[in-house]
This record gives structure tokens, C-alpha cells and sequence, in this order.
């Protein structure tokens, strides 16, 4: 019986093991990582000028829109590739639109 038992527990502890591991962020702290990337592009805050950015509104998955004075930019997160056998949090990168200004 206590083979069996061992015998069980090994092969319950190599299936685990084998299992693909997945380290996700929990979608506040992935919001979160996100908001902090759009804020700190270089790319975003110089669309801007010296105007200070007001808001950041949530649009749909991976789009922020960024708004500062009378203008507003759509912002885009994209996937980044995974290095093969790497886990962790969602690697992506900003991609910043066209500045619309109203009159």
C-alpha cells in the first residue's frame, strides 16, 4: 500500500511539474502596469507638449485614450513575443496614435 501511495504522489508531483506554468498579473495590477506605461512613454507625454495630461480614459482592452487640454490621443497596447520557456507577467509595449485637437 505504501508503494502505491509514493507511487502516486510521484507521478501526481511529475504531472504538475510538466504542466505549463502561467504567472499572470491580476487584471488591477495589469491595469495598472499599463496605465504607468502610457504615462511614462516618451512618446505620449511629447505629443503633448507642455500641456499636462488631464485624464486617461479606458477605452477596451488595450486602447487608453489620453486627453490634455483641447486634444486627445488613442494609445495601444501590444503583445510583445514571450522568450520561449520564460514565464511572468504580460510583456507588451506602448504604441501611441495621432494627436486630434478640437477647435
Amino acid at each position: 500500500m505504501r508503494n502505491i501511495l509514493s507511487l502516486a504522489a510521484l507521478a501526481l508531483a511529475a504531472a504538475l511539474a510538466a504542466a505549463p506554468a502561467s504567472a499572470a498579473l491580476a487584471p488591477n495590477y495589469q491595469r495598472l502596469a499599463e496605465l504607468r506605461a502610457v504615462l511614462n512613454h516618451q512618446g505620449v507625454s511629447a505629443g503633448f507638449g507642455s500641456t499636462p495630461i488631464e485624464r486617461i480614459e479606458y477605452v477596451r482592452t488595450d486602447l487608453y485614450r489620453v486627453s490634455a487640454g483641447r486634444c486627445r490621443m488613442d494609445v495601444a497596447i501590444v503583445d510583445l513575443p514571450t522568450p520561449r520557456g520564460m514565464t511572468g507577467g504580460r510583456r507588451f509595449a506602448v504604441r501611441p496614435g495621432v494627436r486630434v485637437c478640437r477647435r
